[in-house]
């Protein structure tokens, strides 16, 4: 007979695989069923992924004695596949730095190119600014983190815009013998346009965030952005991001 403290021990490692297989179905399962509902030309349905690979520059050690990545060097490539055909709508690569300032604040100036054909055989091109202020905080049961971006967007044969971009993050970490398995997350970004003087975009998000190895960590999520103007209505997303550290 198995001793009660081993008998916890798999129990909850039982739980969490459950747990995390079944949220990634149904996570899955919504963005199909959203792919096969969509017969209109007012929605789309897509696939994203983006993978970073973080480079640390300079490192410090907080009061604990645990070591932190200062200044990093950030690498980055994006594909997202949509026209509810899995075509690439979406082709991005990049880079730029991301400076904590302390445990709670951090800024993060990048830039990227990006080709996109959203609709069929309608191909566009931008350089794209971003500078990111972000500030969070963990409590013992969930943390808050919130994004502000300004970004300039340098596009071929239209007009140049700047946008507002604020994304509020809730996740409830799942911890065993203190440390974090799986983190569940919920979000909502909104973006203003300067040149139309309003609230253009509303994304809302949910899905899991996992740390795969010492160096990589991966997200699964499902999300769904609407628009006040443009090709489409609303899309629906289901996405995986992969970041990566070398060190």
């Amino acid at each position: 007979m198995l001793p009660a403290q081993a008998l916890t021990t798999r129990s909850l490692r039982h739980l969490i695989r459950r747990a995390f297989g079944l949220s990634t179905c149904v996570l899955v399962f919504l963005a199909w069923s959203s792919a096969f509902s969509q017969t209109t030309s007012d929605s789309d349905f897509q696939v994203w992924n983006e993978t970073s690979l973080i480079f640390p520059l300079i490192k410090t050690k907080d009061s604990a004695g645990r070591e932190t990545d200062r200044l990093s060097l950030i690498v980055f490539g994006a594909l997202r596949l949509g026209q509810n055909r899995m075509y690439p709508v979406d082709v991005r690569a990049g880079g730029g730095f991301d400076l904590k300032l302390n445990k709670h604040w951090a800024v993060s100036p990048t830039y990227f190119y990006r080709r996109t054909e959203t609709i069929r055989d309608r191909k566009e091109f931008e350089h794209r600014l971003r500078f990111d202020l972000t500030v969070g905080n963990k409590w013992k049961y969930f943390s808050l983190k919130d994004r502000s971006r300004i970004e300039y967007r340098i596009r071929n044969s239209r007009s140049d815009s700047w946008r507002y971009r604020n994304k509020l993050t809730l996740a409830v970490p799942i911890t065993k013998d203190g440390r974090e398995v799986v983190a569940p997350f919920i979000a909502e970004e909104v973006y203003f346009d300067f040149a139309a003087k309003e609230f253009t975009t509303n994304e809302i998000s949910a899905g899991i965030s996992k740390r795969l190895s010492k160096s990589t960590s991966s997200e699964i999520f499902w999300a769904r952005r609407d628009f006040s103007s443009g090709p489409f209505n609303h899309v629906n997303v289901i996405g995986v991001n992969l970041k990566v550290r070398i060190d």
